[in-house]
């Protein structure tokens, strides 16, 4: 079996590589930074959060002063009186109470009636077409995400002790995919010492028969295979000659790499708790506590990583189950209980985050919304404009941004939908290009040029 066949046809959950195959590969190496005065933080990062399904503006953020919203969710609306008001328009779920005081200090914004232009109701299709930056445009395979640290990568190569791109899951997103190493992280990192000595060895050189072989036993019981430590420095070392030409092989080579670092992060040399200087409380101090689940929980590593300062620029991470045809629900169906588990978590994380909050921006994005009406399951069908959250960094927040068109039916799309007011390629750009500092270029995003003056989205 040749190398490549083994990376084309391996199946193995502890390893997420992404390979050199993107159409734009190199398009825009060694972009510069943009020049945009002392107001920016350094080191910034952006954390994006993928709700997959299609999650619902009008239950989220609600206009609770619009008769028609009652009139057209008569069963499902949010009640005027259970509202969490943020002004004389718009509102939150009240599940989304624990975010409130972000919105009023600043630190949490929305553009409503965002999402894609294209008319597509395909779950498939749509988060294609967002995370790829290209509606329309079936042949684009890189990421937005992707296209960005490909685009700022070091042309000498990278400190394997950075960690530039992480998606605290174990497969990456569409946005993240592309020609620039990313990593993505197993369930089980804290016990895949072994499984990443053999992926090691594999990457310089080794056998992929031998690997191929092991490799499952390896993962059912790390315990039971040959720690690559005790084999003779000469039986280690192979030929690496022309690996790093290879970006399939580089690329692997770069994930082991990252997948180390990020688990003596995490867990130390030692596989015992970790504590950086900078996460560690002080003295007396109180620990910032998380609520369950294994999205806090991917939030609270992801903020010990953060907090570290390894060179971390993207972070990505997906929430599924937003397709709520039936049962959507107004304050006790589904919607209320993923908006609770949502807005928790966040909330902790900002919390815990501390000062580097302020150098750290969070994106919430969804594939497209639900339809303005409910239907006859307490639920609501695949619709067309969303909403686009925007939390911490520089953001201005405490204010609700995008053109608002109303719920009457000569107003929605199709007659049935939100329109979209605000093309998602323009709240992304702003984010690359005042968060993150980045001087975007020409054909970034394809055949699409975002406005030069941007949203007016961050201070």
């Amino acid at each position: 079996m040749k190398r490549r066949e083994f990376l084309k046809n391996a199946s193995v959950g502890a390893i997420s590589a992404s390979a050199g195959l993107s159409s734009s590969q190199n398009l825009f190496a060694n972009q510069k930074q943009a020049g945009r005065g002392s107001k920016l933080f350094a080191n910034p990062v952006v954390v994006v959060i993928y709700l997959r399904g299609g999650q619902d503006q009008l239950n989220t953020f609600v206009p609770y002063t619009d008769k028609t919203y009652y009139k057209i969710r008569p069963t499902i609306a949010i009640p005027r009186d259970e509202v969490v008001k943020l002004d004389n328009r718009w509102g939150l779920h009240p599940a989304m109470k624990p975010l409130k005081k972000y919105f009023d200090s600043g630190q949490f914004a929305a553009v409503i009636n965002s999402g894609s232009p294209h008319p597509t109701r395909s779950h498939f299709d749509a988060q294609d077409f967002m995370e790829y930056g290209a509606p329309g445009l079936r042949t684009i395979r890189d990421g937005w995400l992707n296209r960005y640290l490909s685009a700022t990568a070091n042309p000498r190569g990278e400190d394997p002790n950075r960690l530039r791109g992480l998606a605290m899951q174990e497969r990456l997103p569409r946005s993240m995919r592309g020609s620039a190493s990313v990593v993505a992280v197993p369930p089980n990192l804290r016990e895949i010492d072994e499984v990443l000595d053999l992926f090691e060895d594999f990457y310089q050189g080794g056998d992929p028969q031998a690997l191929s072989s092991t490799i499952k036993s390896a993962t059912k019981n790390q315990s039971g295979t040959t720690s690559r430590k005790s084999l003779r420095s000469s039986q280690r070392k192979q030929q690496t000659s022309g690996i790093m030409a290879d970006p399939v092989m580089a690329s692997g080579i770069q994930t082991v790499q990252g997948l180390r670092r990020l688990r003596e992060l995490l867990y130390g040399k030692d596989n015992s708790t970790y504590k950086s200087s900078r996460s560690a409380p002080v003295e007396g101090a109180a620990v910032q506590e998380y609520p369950g689940g294994w999205f806090a929980s991917r939030l609270k590593a992801l903020a010990r990583v953060i907090k570290a300062d390894v060179g971390l620029q993207v972070a990505a991470t997906d929430i599924n189950g937003w397709d709520h045809h039936i049962g959507l629900g107004s304050t006790d169906g589904a919607l209320n209980r993923m908006l609770a588990f949502l807005s928790e978590g966040l909330a902790a994380f900002m919390e815990d985050l501390g000062p580097d909050l302020d150098r750290t921006l969070i994106v919430v994005s969804t594939e497209f919304g639900r339809v303005a009406k409910e239907n006859g399951n307490d639920g609501s069908d695949h619709g067309h404009g969303a909403a686009t959250w925007l939390l911490g960094g520089r953001v201005k927040g405490g204010r609700i941004y995008g053109k608002w068109t109303g719920l009457e039916p000569s107003e929605l799309f199709q007659k049935r939908d939100l329109q979209v007011t605000t093309d998602f390629r323009e709240i992304y750009a702003d984010v690359l290009r005042e968060h993150m500092n980045f001087e975007l270029p020409a054909g970034f995003f394809p055949e699409y040029t975002p406005s030069a003056k941007g949203l007016g989205l961050f201070a």
